[in-house]
């Protein structure tokens, strides 16, 4: 990494502290001019900062010391390209520590201070990097929420010990310590398995990327619950969404978009956060078979990578398209905030048959719709965004071959000019 900022023309050195030697040194950021617009000549001269910085950084942690501005300054200063021989560049040595900038100067070396577990934490998000590349803001926070709760309730439980110290006793005070939370709170087992998932996850990445040596399979093997089924969301049936939950007259409380989302739904099976991140090229009206495209974009990464797909549009999705041509911009990245007023608005209407229903349960209602017509596994798949258990040969279903299929299970009925169902 160059660790480089181009501001105005002139090139910055830019590096976040890393979480191993923020105990050492709070700054958030460290940042500096480097004072040329040559981006080569700045890349040379934040590789050389970098270096020094870091055992800079490596000092502070031996001598148990914090960070201190004046040693710092005098160290980046002394930084300076002294002559170029060939291809090997000589640099002027940093001068030497002043003893009387920090009087511990010349403690005898000490071993690294061992990491925490809310250190864990910190030091996770930067070796985990990789999950949000195409993540966007909204979706890397809610990448990150039940991660961070999963450690603070590990936390509260065992308490904020070093992560090495961490034993088998622990991992099943807090499986005991979730059971109990389950009894008294009515909460469900989903909840405890999730926290054991992240926690686990935290620690092994940890572990690994510092070479730790933790048994994993031994501190978190065989914590998970059995769940009750009765929590399962159930699907509606096709009768119900036809005659009452996309019935116009009980929707006309909810603004267009807010409705085209659940019409889209019903008839595509695309989950929420896919149809409200649609851009307009990605609504396809004018062609001779309307469709949507579901794909990855940059900050804005699908669920899994067998989420790309093409979706024609019939019955109540087209009617949802031709009234939003340009998409659901109003909840564009905010699938939360969507959620919550399609199930607040459903429940407080009493359209929704049981407890186990949402608005999510539509996708499984045209799952079920698929599965009862029989239509192709690799249909089913390439519509539904699922992984393909068998090998993939070609581009799997065409549009028309999907269209097909979707006609089959279309909910909304096809009129006459005298209002009789024509299919």
């Amino acid at each position: 990494m160059t660790y480089l900022l181009k501001k105005e023309g002139r090139f910055y050195y830019n590096r976040r502290v890393p979480a191993l030697f923020r105990r050492h040194d709070s700054r958030r950021f460290v940042r500096f001019a480097l004072n040329t617009d040559s981006k080569k000549e700045a890349m040379r001269l934040a590789f050389l900062h970098n270096e020094q910085i870091e055992e800079y950084w490596k000092q502070l942690v031996r001598e148990e010391n914090k960070h201190n501005n004046a040693l710092f300054n005098e160290i980046t200063t002394s930084t300076k390209l002294m002559a170029v021989e060939g291809a090997k560049t000589i640099f002027e040595a940093p001068k030497p520590v002043d003893a009387a900038i920090i009087p511990e100067a010349r403690k005898p070396p000490s071993s690294l201070p061992p990491i925490m577990l809310d250190e864990a934490l910190d030091l996770f998000w930067d070796f985990a990097k990789d999950k949000i590349l195409n993540k966007s803001p909204n979706q890397i926070r809610k990448w990150k929420s039940p991660r961070r709760k999963a450690m603070e309730n590990f936390i509260q439980c065992i308490g904020n010990k070093p992560i090495i110290n961490l034993t088998r006793a622990d991992s099943l005070k807090f499986r005991d310590w979730w059971i109990d939370r389950i009894e008294q709170e009515n909460m469900v087992e989903n909840s405890a398995n999730k926290n054991f998932i992240h926690v686990k996850t935290i620690v092994e990445t940890v572990s690994e990327n510092l070479d730790l040596k933790l048994d994993i399979k031994h501190l978190f093997g065989k914590l998970l619950l059995m769940e009750n089924d009765e929590t399962e969301k159930l699907p509606f049936s096709s009768e119900y969404i036809i005659s009452t939950l996309l019935n116009d007259e009980k929707l006309a409380g909810l603004n267009n978009q807010a409705r085209g989302v659940l019409y889209a739904i019903s008839e595509t099976g695309a989950g929420i956060t896919e149809l409200i991140n649609l851009m307009p090229s990605d609504i396809i009206l004018d062609h001779e078979i309307p469709h949507i495209i579901i794909t990855p974009r940059q900050k804005n990464g699908l669920k899994t990578k067998y989420r790309k797909r093409a979706i024609p549009l019939v019955g109540y999705a087209l009617d949802a398209f031709k009234e939003c041509p340009g998409g659901f911009t109003q909840y564009h990245d905010r699938p939360d905030s969507l959620s919550a007023v399609l199930n607040k608005y459903l429940r407080e209407h009493n359209l929704l048959p049981s407890e186990n229903h949402t608005v999510n349960s539509l996708r499984h209602s045209f799952q079920d719709r698929l599965l009862a017509a029989n239509a192709p596994d690799r249909v089913q798949a390439d519509l539904m965004g699922h992984k393909f258990e068998r090998p993939r040969y070609g581009e799997g279903a065409t549009l028309r071959h999907k269209l097909e299929w979707l006609n089959k299970i279309k909910l909304k009925p096809i009129m006459d000019l005298h209002g009789q169902v024509l299919n």
